[in-house]
């Protein structure tokens, strides 16, 4: 994996996301439904890999976009992921997690991947955090709790 800070204004989630007053709001978007907004993601996150020597196919691609909005929360906001891979959904990827916003009043809101040799760790996430993570890459993220918003762009790539 590799960390970075911010490479996207935090605002862009508003222009894809469906602003629900849900706990947890989805959506998936893919290369065959491309607009605007889309390709100009793509084009960040694509120049981003390309910039740190990750080969891809800049064409074929995949987006999942995450908010959390929680408002005293006691009881975790399960995500309804168990431990899995970029490359379980989307075959041979690398992948860029844009963790736009997380507030800091809410509790567990980080990532957990396994080690190269199984050991669970916990990734300390905050606003602006950036990941390249390759799609073979065991991981899950925690579910959060308390007050706040966390809000996640994660841009796949097939690699070449």
């Amino acid at each position: 994996m590799c960390l970075y800070d911010y490479i996207m204004d935090p605002s862009i989630i508003e222009d894809i996301s469906l602003g629900t007053k849900r706990k947890r709001n989805v959506t998936y978007h893919h290369h065959t439904e491309s607009t605007p907004i889309h390709g100009f993601i793509k084009d960040i996150c694509s120049s981003f890999l390309t910039e740190n020597g990750f080969k891809h196919q800049k064409e074929e691609w995949f987006m999942d976009v995450i908010r959390y909005n929680l408002v005293g929360d006691t009881k975790r906001v399960e995500s309804g992921l168990a431990w899995h891979c970029e490359n379980d959904n989307y075959p041979n990827v690398i992948t860029v997690l844009m963790y736009l916003r997380i507030d800091e009043t809410l509790k567990d809101a980080n990532i957990m991947y396994k080690d190269r040799e199984g050991v669970k760790q916990v990734f300390p996430l905050k606003s602006g955090t950036t990941i390249i993570m390759d799609g073979k890459v065991p991981h899950k993220p925690q579910d959060p709790y308390g007050t706040g918003r966390r809000d996640l762009i994660i841009m796949s790539f097939k690699k070449e």
